[in-house]
Formats: structure tokens, C-alpha cells, sequence
């Protein structure tokens, strides 16, 4: 038998055997003490995996592999993977239709400034519009997060952070916040938050000056005039 028959008959066997059991993606091992956790396909509680729980035929594990299993559960009542065994190296992981829509979707930042200018333009007043960008483009930057989360847990490509950054420049950052704490993502990365803040005060300063320039010159002139004076007369 040649290695891709091989192959084509260990694919058929293992989907003899994998229409018993549950899927999920090895998201934490520990080679050295021989343990880690499978976050399940279909959510819920992460599902411990031990060394002595894998099929004589299964290989050393690694993290990111897909593996099947029968679902049982400790001493203590928590969820214990039993006779778990993975994929084959080469099956193809193909990315869901909706997941893979939604990581394309975070491309195309030029639609979060559609809306609300079609709504600017007509109201004849920025205000609408404004409400608009802050209601709509923090929705997704939730949905954003969301998915960027999936794809980190399930070992996929991930949306650049890049664009995280522009959704939330451009009045998403509300969503960003609630979703870094709802979803525990991307808060705890110094370089990544650092961005995130910079892109909050950059909006923050931008629309002051829009509907507040007059004010502010009005406020920060006269304090320009008597500093300049002082620097001057020294």
C-alpha cells in the first residue's frame, strides 16, 4: 500500500470512529507533564487531556492539533477527554463560511465611514452622523474582537491588528473596550494597548476640535498671549 492509500484509509478510519465522538482543538499542552486542555468546537468549558487518554495510535500531541474524543468527567465532576486521538497532519482546516466573512469584513474600513456621512450629509448637521459611526462601528469592532478571539483559540489566521486599530479610530474604540473585557482579549498585550489608547485620544482630540475649535481657541489664545509675554520679558 502506498502512503496515500495509507492515508486515504487512516482519513476513512477516522471518520469511522470520530462520528461517536466530540471535536475540539488542542489550545494548551504541556509536553513535559503530559497534560493540556481541548477547547470544544461547539463552546463550553475547556476538556482536560491527559497522556494516558490517547488511542495506542494517536501521536505525541501539539497545540493547534484537532482531535476527537469521548467526553467523560473526573472524581471532582470535571469535563476529562477519553480515547482522544487527531486529524491527520495534512486534512485541510478550512475556515467556516461566516468566520471567514467576518475576518474579510474587518478589511473594508472605508464602509465604517459611509453611513454616517450619507447621514451627515443629509441631515445637514455632523451630529447624526457621529451618533451613527460611534453605534454602528463599535458593533463590529465587538464582532471584530469576537472573531479574532475564535480564530487565536482555534489556531487560524488572525485579523491584523491593523485593522482592529482603524475600527477603533474611527469611533469603535466603546466596543473595543467593552469587548477586551467581555471576551478577555488583547488587554493583556502592553504593545497592542499602548496602540489602542493612542487611537482613543486621537478621536477624542479630533472631534473636540471639530465641534469645539472655537471654544478652545477662544480659551487657549489669551493663554498662548500671557505665556509668550512672560518667555518674551525674561
Amino acid at each position: 500500500m502506498n502512503r496515500r492509500q495509507s492515508q486515504q484509509s487512516e482519513r476513512f478510519d477516522i471518520t469511522e470512529e470520530a462520528s461517536s465522538r466530540l471535536c475540539g482543538v488542542l489550545t494548551e499542552w504541556n509536553d513535559e507533564k503530559g497534560y493540556g486542555f481541548i477547547t470544544p468546537n461547539n463552546g463550553g468549558p475547556k476538556v482536560f487531556l491527559h497522556i494516558t487518554s490517547l488511542l495506542p495510535t494517536a501521536r505525541r500531541p501539539v497545540a493547534g492539533e484537532v482531535f476527537f474524543y469521548k467526553l467523560t468527567t473526573d472524581n471532582k465532576g470535571r469535563p476529562r477527554a477519553a480515547e482522544a486521538f487527531q486529524t491527520v497532519y495534512d486534512e485541510r482546516r478550512d475556515i467556516p463560511f461566516h468566520h471567514s466573512f467576518i475576518k474579510e469584513f474587518a478589511r473594508f474600513w472605508l464602509l465604517a465611514l459611509v453611513l454616517p456621512l450619507i447621514l451627515a450629509v443629509r441631515a445637514g448637521n455632523p451630529v447624526p452622523g457621529l451618533i451613527a459611526a460611534f453605534f454602528i462601528n463599535s458593533l463590529l469592532t465587538v464582532l471584530f474582537y469576537w472573531e479574532d478571539k475564535y480564530l487565536a483559540q482555534y489556531k487560524y489566521w488572525r485579523i491584523p491588528e491593523k485593522y482592529l486599530h482603524i475600527w477603533e479610530f474611527l469611533c469603535g474604540w466603546p466596543g473595543a473596550l467593552y469587548a477586551q473585557h467581555a471576551f478577555r482579549h488583547k488587554r493583556s498585550k502592553t504593545s497592542y494597548m499602548i496602540v489602542f489608547w493612542l487611537c482613543v485620544i486621537a478621536n477624542i482630540a479630533i472631534l473636540f476640535l471639530l465641534f469645539f475649535r472655537e471654544d478652545a481657541l477662544k480659551i487657549g489664545k489669551p493663554i498662548l498671549e500671557d505665556w509668550w509675554k512672560n518667555v518674551s520679558s525674561r
